[in-house]
């Protein structure tokens, strides 16, 4: 969970995020030709992302391509509602 709560840490692997939910499945270069930063800048967000499990990869040929983990993604924010909704509220 930490990695998950991590990756949405930063601003531009949220947009990277959500252009993977609007848009589907996009190769790095596809990724990186919506942001004003470096193809290796964009390797290296997409990395942390892998690494919380919010997106998968697969190589095709040359290219590596992305998409939104969507069912992992939701069960990740389930899991932080139903432990929000758990503690106290002390009322």
């Amino acid at each position: 969970m930490t990695r998950f709560l991590t990756a949405f840490g930063d601003p531009t692997r949220i947009r990277i995020v959500t252009l993977l939910g609007n848009k589907g499945r996009l190769n790095v270069g596809e990724i990186a030709g919506e942001f004003e930063i470096s193809r290796p800048a964009i390797s290296h967000h997409l990395k942390i992302l892998r690494d919380a499990r919010i997106v998968d990869r697969k190589k095709r040929g040359q290219e590596v391509y992305y998409w939104l983990a969507r069912e992992r993604l939701a069960t990740n924010f389930r899991a932080l509602a139903d432990l929000a909704m758990s503690f106290n509220h002390g009322d």
